[in-house]
């Protein structure tokens, strides 16, 4: 050790040697009580902090990852529907929504051509129109895919103009 000590710094080395026993133990309880303080500085303390921080984070995040599987659930049942509803009649989707609730007599045309249903109401209260799109959306499959609203003289009606697609 001494030849170690003598090649790092030839004047530590001389007053390691002159120190007495008693001296060299009590610099080596210094180095350890060093040692142990930077450890616990550097190491124990922000793993410490790290754990009382995953304590705490670790049941929102548990909400969060059950909320994303009930999401995932939930996206997989609407894919089945819709591939279910996909195989039908677009034409008859629309008329069953518009006679569920109560729209067929306001249309004033509704026809298929493309594959795609163009649906002319004359007019239509207007908060009638999102729930027959949210209902052509989630049970059949449909989408808007071009719309036109133009209001009307009675207040809360408008003529819509929709175009629906798979």
């Amino acid at each position: 050790m001494h030849d170690r000590l003598h090649a790092l710094s030839p004047g530590l080395a001389n007053a390691w040697e002159r120190a007495s026993a008693r001296e060299r133990r009590l610099v080596a309880v210094a180095g350890l009580v060093i040692g142990f303080a930077a450890a616990w500085t550097w190491v124990w303390q922000p793993m410490n902090v790290d754990i009382a921080r995953l304590q705490r984070d670790t049941p929102r995040m548990q909400a969060t990852l059950a909320a994303a599987r009930a999401q995932a659930s939930e996206l997989v049942a609407l894919q089945r529907s819709s591939a279910l509803a996909k195989t039908g009649d677009p034409r008859a989707a629309v008329e069953r929504v518009l006679a569920e609730r109560a729209l067929r007599p306001a249309v004033a045309t509704l026809d298929l051509a493309e594959g795609r249903v163009r649906l002319t109401f004359g007019a239509v209260r207007f908060d009638a129109l999102p729930g027959v799109l949210a209902a052509l959306g989630k049970a059949d499959g449909l989408r808007v895919v071009d719309a036109v609203l133009t209001a009307r003289v009675e207040p809360g009606t408008v003529r819509a103009e929709f175009t629906f697609a798979r």
